[in-house]
């Protein structure tokens, strides 16, 4: 998750759902203890932070398995193409 830092009261980390994550005292991948004084609403915030983080890392898992399958498909298509090249031309062999 990100973090923004500002002293601005228009910053939107002190509005919505920004407030809630500078509530939680989470910046980053470091905690920082605070409490909002409540122990069932500071259950209920450190899971739904834990949810949030397994979704962001399982996010970022898949992102990586497309960016794998894209870069596997450019290159299965690069070494189709210059196979077919190789065919069109007899493939010469190369004189020493």
């Amino acid at each position: 998750m990100k973090c923004w830092h500002s002293d601005r009261s228009n910053n939107p980390q002190h509005h919505g759902f920004g407030r809630f994550f500078h509530a939680a005292g989470r910046c980053g991948n470091r905690w920082r203890p605070t409490s909002s004084g409540n122990t069932a609403f500071d259950e209920y915030r450190n899971e739904a932070l834990r949810r949030l983080e397994e979704d962001q890392r399982e996010f970022a898992e898949f992102l990586n398995r497309l960016r794998r399958a894209r870069d596997q498909a450019e290159f299965d298509q690069f070494m189709a193409e210059k196979d077919r090249r190789r065919a069109n031309l007899g493939e010469q062999p190369e004189k020493n």
